[in-house]
């Protein structure tokens, strides 16, 4: 674990490539738009009330502020998952020049990539908490055990990272895949459903509690909206956490110096 370590806490200290290069990324990105950096909250908005409005409307007697809450912050956080996953597996080959120049400290490049998700998810922010505080179910109190429940997203995220990038240096063709299974991920996570319509004593139940973006959306989600935390997650996250760290430290000393003959 140590070399893994020790990079990260090189880019730390360093954080002119990925901290304030990811910024330039979302702003270069946007700026020759009319609207600019605007259309980064134009999906959050269809999914909360149109997609939300529009299922909604095919489920009679539902609550539509709960709902709107529930899929707003569940969506945000998705989204944010779902894209350092798939940039993660072809990260690599978008600096390959960078590390042909000698920079093996490639925890620059997938901080870069985890910061820039970061930066949309605190963009679209203003929204989340207006539908959330909207909801009859927000809860204030809720508010710091779901900083501490992004907290743990953020460390997953990194851990996952780790693992993806070298293995899509590896497998260049592991960018296509991932695009399908984060597909699949989001069918059968609870982002625009009710964790109730699968109960544990079901198949659809337990396949949903084995899920880990079920667990990571319930660390934000249920402190905010009252919800309540399964006794798995409180099991499932701590371990899934230190068995993802674990695995990055392992990924990273042993194929972190082959990444550039990968490329």
């Amino acid at each position: 674990m140590s070399m893994l370590f020790n990079h990260f806490m090189q880019s730390v200290r360093k954080p002119d490539h990925w901290l304030y290069g990811s910024w330039l990324d979302t702003v270069v990105r946007y700026r020759k738009m009319r609207l600019g950096m605007l259309w980064l909250l134009i999906p959050t908005v269809v999914y909360i009330w149109v997609i939300g409005g529009f299922l909604v409307s095919m489920q009679p007697g539902i609550d539509k502020a709960r709902f709107f809450a529930h899929i707003g912050i569940g969506y945000t956080i998705f989204r944010m998952v779902a894209a350092v996953m798939s940039d993660a597996t072809s990260v690599f080959a978008g600096y390959q020049y960078f590390i042909y120049d000698g920079n093996q400290r490639l925890t620059d490049f997938i901080l870069r990539n985890l910061a820039r998700s970061f930066y949309y998810f605190l963009l679209t922010m203003p929204l989340v908490m207006a539908v959330a505080i909207a909801s009859p179910d927000f809860d204030l109190a809720g508010i710091p055990l779901a900083v501490a429940g992004l907290a743990v997203v953020l460390v997953n995220l990194f851990s996952f990272s780790v693992v993806l990038s070298i293995a899509g240096a590896r497998f260049p063709d592991l960018s296509e895949l991932m695009g399908s299974i984060m597909m699949a991920a989001f069918l059968i996570t609870p982002v625009v459903w009710y964790p109730q319509a699968a109960p544990e004593d079901t198949a659809s139940g337990v396949f949903m509690r084995a899920n880990p973006f079920h667990h990571l959306l319930l660390a934000i989600r249920a402190p905010l909206l009252g919800e309540t935390i399964d006794a798995s997650s409180w099991v499932y996250l701590p371990v899934m956490t230190v068995t993802g760290l674990i695995a990055a430290a392992v990924t990273y000393r042993l194929y972190a110096r082959r990444v550039a003959v990968w490329l």
